[in-house]
This record gives C-alpha cells, sequence and structure tokens, in this order.
C-alpha cells in the first residue's frame, strides 16, 4: 500500500487545507455540490468516499442527504483522522478506514472522489480502478469524479492553465506562485483530458459515461452502472 502524505506533497498541514483549497481550486464548493445532486437522487445510499482527504464531500454528503452512509477511504492516515473527526457527530452513518485505490471496494450504492484520483498517474491503473469501481456498484449505483481535466498541451491546455491562474489571482496568489504550485502538483498528479476519462470508463465496462459538470479546469464525470445487464443479440 502506497504511502501518500498530504503533508508532504502540498506543503501544508492539513488543518489548513479546507482554507487553502479554496483559494487553489475553482469552483470548489460547486463543484462538491454537484456531486452531493448526483448522489441525492440515490435512496439510502451507501457511499464510498475513496480518498477522502479531510472528509469535506463526504461531510457535504452526510449533511445534505440525510439517509445517506458514508464510508470514508484513504492512504494518509494523518487525513483520514482529521475526516474521522470531521464527520464523527453523524454517528454510526459514517466510517472509515486506511487503504489505497487498489484495494477491493465494498458493495455500495455510490463510489465518489474529490481531488483524489488524480494521484493515479497509469491511464491502464485507473481504467482497472474504474472496473474494480463497476464491480463494487449495485444496479442503478453510481460513480461520481470531481477533479481536474486537462488537455496535454496546446491551445486547450493552455488556456485551461491560464484561468486555473486568473482563479489564483482573485485570491491573492501571484502568477509566479500559482506556476511554483503548478511545477509542485505536477511531481505526483497526472490530470487526464476529460475525453481520455470518458474513454477510460467506457473501457471499463460503463455504458454511458458522462460529464455531469465543468467550470475551467475542474469537472464532475463518472457514471452509472445500468440497472439491468446489457442482452447480446
Amino acid at each position: 500500500m502506497a504511502e501518500h502524505r498530504v503533508s508532504a506533497h502540498l506543503g501544508l498541514d492539513v488543518a489548513d487545507y479546507d482554507t487553502l483549497i479554496r483559494r487553489w481550486i475553482p469552483a470548489y464548493d460547486t463543484m462538491l455540490d454537484a456531486v452531493v445532486s448526483i448522489v441525492r437522487t440515490l435512496r439510502a445510499p451507501l457511499v464510498v468516499d475513496l480518498g477522502a482527504g479531510t472528509g469535506a464531500l463526504g461531510g457535504a454528503i452526510l449533511e445534505r442527504v440525510p439517509d445517506a452512509h458514508v464510508h470514508l477511504v484513504d492512504i494518509d492516515p494523518n487525513m483520514l483522522e482529521l475526516a474521522a473527526a470531521r464527520v464523527a457527530r453523524f454517528g454510526t452513518r459514517a466510517s472509515s478506514v486506511r487503504g489505497s485505490f487498489a484495494d477491493v471496494l465494498p458493495s455500495c450504492d455510490a463510489v465518489v472522489a474529490s481531488l483524489a484520483l488524480h494521484h493515479v498517474a497509469s491511464r491502464d491503473d485507473k481504467r482497472a480502478l474504474y472496473r474494480r469501481v463497476l464491480e463494487a456498484l449495485r444496479p442503478g449505483g453510481v460513480l461520481a469524479i470531481a477533479d481536474a481535466t486537462v488537455h496535454e498541451h496546446g491551445a486547450a491546455h493552455d488556456w485551461t492553465y491560464e484561468a486555473w491562474a486568473a482563479h489564483m489571482a482573485a485570491h491573492g496568489i501571484g502568477r509566479a506562485e500559482a506556476d511554483q504550485l503548478f511545477a509542485n502538483w505536477a511531481k505526483e498528479d497526472t490530470y487526464q483530458p476529460l475525453h481520455v476519462e470518458l474513454s477510460l470508463l467506457a473501457d471499463a465496462g460503463f455504458e454511458q459515461p458522462e460529464c455531469f459538470w465543468k467550470q475551467g479546469p475542474m469537472s464532475v464525470y463518472g457514471g452509472f452502472r445500468a440497472l439491468y445487464a446489457t442482452r447480446t443479440p
């Protein structure tokens, strides 16, 4: 189980994460709202939050989907402790476990991830993860991923980072500092283009991969598991 510690990767104390993430990530709260709105369509869902971080997404689901249960999964023990403290007020509706993206997932109604799956660098590994997610989802269940989707090069790539830097500038982060943050994150983060993510989901067996929401570099994408198996003619 590979180590990934946010405090080392991002260069900050985990307690500062919730404040800084809104300065770094465009439309962060709107992005989480989009995931919550998808989960809210399910009845009494058991939700697995992969790479739960501080528990911001899991906590939002517990707060706004009263019949949901959320299982937090993270490899970083510091983050997992912080996430567990955040959701402790929800009692038995919340649980947590230290685990990696390579672990087998429990049977569930939804799998969600916020700014986490970009740590899966290999497209083959991500396709395999999506297959494990699909196998874990019950019929009608959903995968909803909130993350950056960026073209590898070209005009769209350049525009995306200009938009991202503009958001940071509006929150007091100058261009030199923004570029340094991008460089630091690139050492561990791999952002795939949206069309690649949708293709990987299709390869993994999701019948209708979907982009549910997008603003600038940030997207919410994923897919539902079909209620019934598709019959081959």
